[in-house]
């Protein structure tokens, strides 16, 4: 292509080849030689990133401009050090971006070391763990671990030791965890904190920079907490106390990597999977997404959350990690055949660019999809080979548990006289449902059987810091035993899809909406999840056997039909595939954990679905929408994804136009390129009363006035205010409606939060002091216990 538009002309060019001449004399390289070099294109984005860096560097406080008459001349390779050399290494102590992490394998044995990292662990390994780290210490490195596992094995301690194994061996010098949201992100970000300061550091590495990056990262308080700490890339020890034998790793933040865009520069890193997914967006500034990812272990957990949109982006992004040489652990409580194959191929094609084979090799995709498809052994381990994927089959343990599952009719009254029953003798419930307007208008029926105190509610559909005060209230309640936790004696948790991942909760009966059969197995991981005394004598009476009632179905229709609600968020097809495999457990044969889990999942998402009798028409009819639909969402993904990676010597020219364009990748916006979920709007809630605006009452530090809306807000209260965010419902987002809502919302706009940190660009929607409401025609109610409730009277 034609640089001109993009280099210049005429001096312009004279003076950048003397610049690049000068810098090819300092750092000893032959230019000449190095035309002749054909640069893989993995290896030009990482250039690309690094002089996006370092321009960003250069252009800091710490290198001041010298005036024209103090620019040295151009030294010979030998030349003495100079002012500018002298100055370039005070602006590099100045920027403290810290020394590499080098990994020290010690303890030897994987006992000794996971008893080390996770003293509070309760015993060594679990087969599945000590399997993920035998695994990457004889696998092709660097290279993809693929771990399905069920949930509650261990499988984050399994993917921290690993990662430290793959460091050791590909000479890679942090890590990059990625989750499906930002609660899980949360509660990541503290459990790699506990990991990270418990490595040794005996060759005296010191601090390492962590950061949490996702929109809302500057709210957690494990971020609050940390220190700035890398002083000139030292140690940060007493040397008169610790000695190389017990130095370990100190957290800290970066000076530099502490900018928003720099965050995920930093050493380890925790965020939402939205910022692997930027590696394969066409936008301005991929590159340092694809700096920030290489050089790491990249882990990306609960990979099953990933739906066909974004696994488009995930798997372009898998194969540009590849061919950079970046090692990867994707982890999930299983994986159709098909996801788990296309997921791998990814990996593998990148993988042969880095080696300069050609990918499109038809015999070797044949050779993955014959090893990873159908049942392949649960749980598994799956890992590149030379000679294509290995799966390796880990013994599962002894944590198996059966599971019964019943039908019950979609109406109240039936789940009430089921709770009543069940728990007669005490007992801790959850009711799942898969929409919001249902786990409402349930919670509000259940409060006046049971009383509210013996009723939570827990969906999306609350302000941020209540949603984080639930889920501590849910983990005091209902976590693992512990002196931590108080169980009540009956109670009953109302929740949506909120309570599938991340919170290490127990329950003694379920009650769920019918969901794709993946998913109701997730949920099933909260069921029974913690042995409690012997035979579960230390559960109620009548809840000790593991039980769970699937209910939001017309079971006398043919096919049994889910409610509307749930056909809109999952679609018809994977609910009746759901179905049909799930019919043997409806007729008395139990679900055996883990044993059924892949053959389950593997069944009902195989091309050939066991279809009943009488099912044969509307499932046929569900599965042509739905594949036609899933080829739509592809390839609008793939019209703002980068192209595959190509042969060495072609260059990434005009590659980060088209697509998302001059789009900012941290904006609510890009997130809506990799995500197909729709337009969300956000807002932060304001209460109103007596002419003066405030932060909401019911609130930590709530009840406090706001400036006037033209003044900026102080930063405590903006943190506050901050918290007070929600994502409004669907039925606001919906094209027709969503614009009325935007037009209504700027009504009451702030104009100083522009000029505020943690508010710039977010609307307001601002409640009354009976925290009431009107948008778009529909009237909302925000109630402490039910949430943000749309046309409440109507429920």
């Amino acid at each position: 292509p034609d640089m001109t538009s993009l280099i210049g002309t005429g001096p312009w060019v004279s003076v950048q080849d003397a610049l690049l001449d000068r810098a090819a004399v300092r750092a000893g390289l032959d230019l000449a030689r190095l035309a002749t070099v054909r640069l893989p294109q993995a290896v030009q984005m990482l250039l690309t990133g690094v002089v996006v860096m370092a321009d960003w560097i250069a252009s800091g406080d710490t290198f001041p401009l010298l005036p024209v008459e103090q620019v040295p001349a151009v030294p010979p390779v030998e030349a003495p050090v100079s002012e500018a050399s002298e100055r370039a290494a005070r602006g590099l102590r100045e920027v403290r971006l810290g020394r590499p992490w080098t990994p020290s394998l010690e303890p030897a044995d994987v006992d000794g070391r996971f008893v080390d990292r996770f003293p509070w662990a309760l015993s060594g390994p679990r087969p599945v763990q000590r399997a993920v780290v035998e695994a990457a210490a004889t696998m092709t490195a660097p290279g993809l671990l693929v771990l399905e596992a069920p949930m509650g094995v261990g499988k984050t301690e399994a993917a921290f030791m690993a990662a430290e194994v793959l460091a050791a061996r590909t000479g890679a010098s942090g890590c990059f965890v990625a989750l499906p949201t930002q609660a899980t992100s949360n509660a990541m970000f503290a459990r790699m904190l506990a990991w990270l300061e418990r490595l040794p550091d005996g060759a005296g590495v010191g601090a390492q920079s962590v950061a949490l990056v996702h929109g809302k990262a500057a709210l957690n308080d494990d971020l609050a907490r940390l220190p700035f700490g890398i002083r000139d890339g030292a140690p940060l020890y007493d040397e008169d106390t610790e000695d190389s034998a017990t130095r370990r790793v100190r957290a800290v933040l970066g000076e530099w990597t502490r900018g928003r865009k720099q965050a995920a520069l930093s050493a380890f890193v925790v965020g939402t999977i939205d910022q692997v997914l930027f590696a394969a967006l066409r936008a301005r500034h991929t590159m340092l997404r694809h700096l920030s990812l290489a050089g790491k272990v990249v882990v990306v957990d609960e990979v099953h959350a990933a739906d066909v949109y974004m696994s488009a982006f995930l798997e372009r992004a898998l194969e540009w990690l590849a061919a950079e040489g970046t090692s990867v652990l994707l982890m999930s409580a299983t994986l159709p055949a098909a996801r788990r194959s296309a997921l791998y191929v990814a990996y593998e094609r990148g993988r042969r660019r880095r080696l300069g084979e050609e990918p499109d090799d038809l015999d070797q995709e044949l050779a993955v999809l014959t090893r990873l498809g159908g049942d392949i052994g649960y749980p598994s381990v799956v890992v590149t080979g030379e000679d294509g994927p290995q799966v390796l089959s880990p013994p599962a343990g002894s944590d198996g548990r059966a599971v019964r599952l019943h039908q019950l009719d979609d109406d109240l009254e039936s789940l009430t006289a089921l709770l009543l029953d069940r728990l007669a003798d005490g007992g801790c419930a959850v009711v799942v449902r898969n929409t919001v307007r249902r786990a409402q208008e349930t919670a509000r029926h259940l409060s006046r059987v049971f009383g509210e105190e013996q009723v939570s509610v827990a969906h999306a559909g609350f302000l941020a810091a209540d949603r984080v005060a639930t889920d501590r209230g849910l983990l005091a309640r209902f976590g693992p035993p512990g002196d931590r936790v108080t169980r009540p004696v009956r109670h009953v948790v109302v929740a949506t899809q909120v309570v599938e991942q991340s919170l290490d909760v127990d329950f003694d009966l379920m009650v769920s909406d019918f969901a794709p059969i993946d998913l109701v197995l997730q949920r099933l991981g909260r069921l029974h999840r913690h042995r409690r005394g012997p035979e579960e004598q230390d559960r109620p009476v009548g809840v000790r056997e593991a039980e769970c009632y699937l209910t939001g179905v017309d079971w006398t229709a043919t096919p049994p039909t889910p409610v509307s609600g749930s056909c809109a968020v999952y679609g018809r097809w994977l609910l009746y595939a759901g179905l049909a495999v799930v019919q043997p457990h409806l007729d008395g044969l139990p679900v055996r954990l883990p044993s059924d889990i892949s053959s389950l999942v593997q069944t009902a998402y195989a091309d050939d679905v066991p279809v009943p009798d009488g099912w044969e028409d509307a499932m046929a009819e569900a599965r042509v929408r739905f594949l036609r639909e899933q080829q739509e969402r592809v390839e609008v993904a793939r019209t703002f994804a980068l192209e595959a990676v190509l042969a060495h010597g072609r260059d990434l020219y005009d590659s980060g136009r088209g697509g998302a364009g001059t789009i900012d990748e941290d904006s609510p916006q890009a997130q809506g390129y990799v995500r197909d979920g729709g337009d969300s709007i956000e807002v932060v809630v304001v209460q109103r009363g007596d002419g003066q605006d405030r932060v909401p009452d019911w609130v930590e530090g709530g009840g406090e006035s706001l400036p006037l809306r033209d003044y900026p807000v102080p930063p405590d209260q903006a943190r506050r205010l901050a918290r007070c965010t929600l994502r409004l419902p669907y039925a606001l987002t919906v094209p027709g409606v969503a614009d009325q809502v935007i037009a209504d919302l700027e009504q009451n706009w702030f104009g100083g939060w522009q000029r505020t940190p943690y508010l710039s660009g977010q609307l307001a929607l601002v409640l009354d002091e009976h925290r009431r409401a009107e948008v778009a025609g529909h009237h909302l109610t925000y109630d402490l216990r039910l949430g943000l409730v749309v046309d409440g009277d109507d429920l």
